[in-house]
């Protein structure tokens, strides 16, 4: 049998839009849910530091987002990369001539 949480019986279709809207996943639209919004988040701690965000720039257009390059790969395996591109691209042996025949079958018909 299922196990019955705090808030069983108290969240349903008649008010989920208040509960949505008290808990800051919608914005509050009358007092009452924004009370119960500040009453919840009264404590709660931000973890950004907003001195960094300058909303006036943002509205007027002027923000700009300067991002940095994340490598996924070491230097020795991106030279290493280059090594299957060119057998990819010359091959090391000559292609048979069934796969050949197959391939120039396919692209005459116009399928991939």
């Amino acid at each position: 049998m299922a196990k019955k949480d705090k808030l069983s019986g108290l969240v349903d279709k008649n008010n989920f839009d208040f509960w949505l809207s008290s808990t800051g996943y919608l914005f509050p639209r009358n007092e009452t849910e924004l009370d119960v919004f500040e009453k919840l988040y009264e404590n709660f701690e931000h973890k950004i530091d907003l001195s960094r965000i300058d909303t006036n720039k943002i509205i007027e257009g002027n923000f700009s987002f300067k991002g940095k390059v994340v490598s996924l790969l070491k230097k020795d395996e991106i030279d290493n990369f280059d090594d299957f591109k060119m057998v990819a691209r010359k091959g090391e042996n000559e292609i048979p001539k069934e796969i050949l025949q197959k391939m120039r079958s396919k692209h005459k018909n116009g399928s991939k």
